[in-house]
């Protein structure tokens, strides 16, 4: 290691998160523990049900957009300005091809999205 490779990587280890200093784990399995601790039943409303779990997973609308799409086709998945609608509240309720389709894009069951609409 040059000189210049040891200094720069004692600066970034001064001012990497602590949390992070040895840990085993990814940040994929501590995001799956954060999602773990967010179940349907605790929110009154889907919307922040969705929100909770899109958070919880570190994801932007714009990921939850594309994991919605089958085979990449934009046809098949939902769209930015639904996600947006959907999280803030403003959608309304939702048909059975966007149910299906929002619990493809936020990887949840379409049963968690099932009490909010029945």
């Amino acid at each position: 290691m040059t000189p210049i490779s040891t200094a720069l990587s004692d600066s970034l280890s001064e001012i990497a998160p602590p949390s992070f200093h040895g840990r085993s784990e990814t940040i994929a399995e501590i995001s799956r523990k954060w999602l773990a601790g967010i179940d349907s039943t605790q929110f009154q409303a889907c919307h922040e049900y969705l929100l909770a779990v899109r958070l919880a997973r570190h994801m932007t609308k714009t990921d939850v957009v594309t994991a919605s799409m089958v085979d990449g086709d934009p046809a098949s998945g939902v769209s930015l300005p639904t996600v947006s609608k959907i999280e803030s509240g403003t959608y309304g309720e939702p048909g059975f091809r966007t149910m299906i389709r929002l619990a493809r894009g936020y990887g949840i069951s379409v049963s968690s999205l099932e009490r909010f609409f029945v």
